[in-house]
């Protein structure tokens, strides 16, 4: 058990299993071991004078392997006149109280025909809804599928999703590995300032750490792929876990005579070194290789007339499709006394290629429909401090990032006269830079909680986005206690978010940059939350709370008159049009959530 701020070991605090008289007390170094447990999934609660006491829900008890669980406790912000102990079953973030759910593994896993999938088990919340049924597009209240975040151990992960819509986010499978997972923290509004470039939503994955006693194996046979988890240590101050996994969808179509044939592979590994107690890094890697062929057999084999037809408007229509991203980087965190620092480095690449012939006859070269390829690059630097002086907590920082784009696009398009052809080749380099602040504090003995943050964003791609002031993002949240366990919440924010590389890349006949020229710029979003919370004794938690969100400068296509918040739910690639920044959209709702967290394990939400 440990300070979260300066990782300082907490010795002598309370470690108990819920509901039940079994529990450990911490020796010198924070450590302890509770023996002798039943498999089973099981709430620990832990606490110590001075800190918040905290619960942990749903950890798993093997029968054959050791399970670890590292606590980190929040120190109180006030004193209290006398010890008070008290589980707080759902805890309030400071920077974001309102809009915010977590989401533990065994939620994930026993999501009823999830698959284990993470983006289909944040389906269930309130304010989230999908496009088709086997797509993983997630639209957060309004948003478009693009509008979303996501963050492995603090690290920034584009691609989640096999086969992805390029210039969105979804796609029919995810690629990470629940098996990775500790937890996750879906923020649907009152974004933290230090993530940035999201209209939606945040998902911060917390990965486990491997274990440090023993090598632990898991083979998992899915509903359409096989895969293999190692999870282990390397000495006594680095652990890892490490996966593969591979499809076999491919070989189901084939016998059925569908007339596609997609295969999906992928790999995830982490790798924790703790230096000593006031140093640690963390190693973080996720990829995936996709191929979508066609399978011209389907014809042959269909049943009936209908089939046969419908196999060949398919295979007619189309494209065969090469996919593969990955993601690696670095999270080295240094604690001080009362606070600690991180130096985030990583890098992300997507390539993506898709080509077309008539009759899907690829010799002859005259009869060549689409042929794309493109190349999405990322290097990324980001600095937080993190620290806790007087009562407040701050946080602060800077990002910066080289983005290289690549694109080769030849198109022919049917138009009611005639046919038009579109062909261009393009290389985009550009810096992006951000800063951000937040201020946090609970007054009135924790019952007012209130917090202010902001962020700038600005990049040299154009003169319409390099002025830091023209991005400026502040944002403000509260939380106060109207009586034990009745809270109201409420946050105003304004947000950014950097249009597609496809927008910003596409070229015209004469080579230049069309969407620059037509004063693309950021897309704007000004964000209104508010609701009230209740919290029983018997962990179960009732809010309603409601939403406005207004968009503005939203990339506006001229060859459709479709706004792209309208698009990205299907496969292939949006944005590579010229577009301008005219669009204007809101959306608004109210959502209503029943959650129970039960005491012997399990959990359930109703909305």
């Amino acid at each position: 058990m440990f300070d979260e701020i300066s990782n300082e070991p907490i010795p002598f605090a309370n470690v108990a299993i819920q509901n039940t008289d079994i529990g450990a007390s911490t020796d010198i170094d924070g450590n302890y071991r509770i023996e002798n447990i039943e498999p089973g999934l099981y709430n620990v609660q832990s606490s110590y004078v001075g800190y918040e006491t905290k619960t942990i829900f749903e950890i798993e008890v093997f029968a054959s392997q050791p399970t670890e669980l590292n606590i980190g406790l929040k120190a109180k912000s006030t004193d209290l006149e006398a010890v008070e102990i008290r589980s707080e079953v759902f805890e309030r973030d400071e920077e974001s109280p309102v809009s915010l759910q977590s989401i533990g593994t065994n939620e994930i896993q026993r999501n009823p025909g999830g698959n284990r999938d993470i983006s289909r088990a944040l389906q269930v919340l309130p304010g989230v809804s999908s496009s088709l049924s086997f797509r993983n597009d997630i639209i957060i209240r309004g948003g478009a599928p693009n509008e979303n975040r996501f963050y492995l151990d603090g690290i920034e992960v584009p691609v989640i999703n096999h086969f992805a819509t390029q210039g969105s986010s979804g796609g029919p499978v995810g690629i990470i590995n629940v098996n990775f997972i500790k937890s996750v923290d879906f923020y649907s509004g009152a974004f933290p300032a230090n993530r940035g470039n999201t209209l939606s939503s945040v998902l911060e994955f917390t990965q486990k750490d491997g274990n440090s006693e023993r090598l632990k194996t898991n083979l998992t046979i899915g509903s359409s792929d096989v895969g293999l988890t190692f999870d282990g240590s390397l000495g006594e101050k680095t652990s890892y876990i490490f996966s593969a996994r591979r499809s076999y969808l491919q070989l189901l179509f084939g016998v059925l005579g569908l007339p596609f044939l997609p295969t999906y592979n992928d790999s995830q590994f982490k790798v924790k070194h703790r230096f000593n107690s006031k140093n640690e890094i963390t190693f973080v890697g996720l990829g995936a290789y996709d191929t979508f062929e066609l399978n011209e057999e389907a014809v042959a084999k269909a049943d009936t007339e209908e089939d046969r037809r419908e196999a060949e408007y398919t295979l007619n229509n189309i494209p065969s499709n090469e996919q593969w991203n990955y993601t690696v980087g670095a999270n080295y965190k240094h604690f001080s006394k009362n606070g600690f620092q991180n130096v985030v480095v990583s890098r992300n690449h997507l390539n993506n290629t898709a080509v077309k012939y008539e009759n899907n006859d690829e010799s002859n070269a005259d009869g060549l429909i689409l042929d794309y390829g493109s190349e999405e690059i990322e290097n990324k630097f980001r600095f937080e401090h993190t620290m806790r002086t007087n009562g407040w907590k701050i946080n602060a920082g800077l990002n910066l990032e080289d983005a290289t784009y690549r694109n080769s696009t030849f198109n022919r398009i049917p138009t009611l006269d005639s046919v038009e052809t579109i062909s261009f080749s393009s290389e985009l380099n550009f810096q992006r830079f951000g800063v951000f602040g937040q201020l946090s504090r609970s007054f009135f003995e924790d019952r007012l909680l209130l917090s202010f943050g902001f962020r700038s964003d600005w990049n040299n791609y154009s003169d319409e986005m390099n002025n830091p002031i023209d991005q400026f993002s502040p944002r403000f949240s509260l939380s106060y206690s109207i009586a034990p366990g009745f809270t109201f919440n409420g946050n105003i924010g304004r947000y950014y978010q950097l249009p597609p590389y496809t927008v910003l890349g596409f070229r015209n006949q004469a080579g230049s940059l069309t969407n620059r020229n037509n004063g693309v710029t950021y897309i704007q979003n000004d964000q209104y939350v508010a609701g009230f919370q209740y919290v029983f004794k018997k962990n179960t938690k009732v809010s309603v709370e409601g939403f406005y969100k207004k968009y503005s400068n939203y990339p506006f296509t001229l060859r459709d008159s479709i706004n792209l918040a309208n698009l990205g739910a299907d496969f292939g690639v949006i944005g590579n049009e010229p577009v301008r920044s005219i669009g204007e959209g809101r959306a608004y709702g109210v959502e209503f959530l029943v959650q129970r967290k039960l005491f012997k394990g399990g959990n359930w939400r109703a909305r």
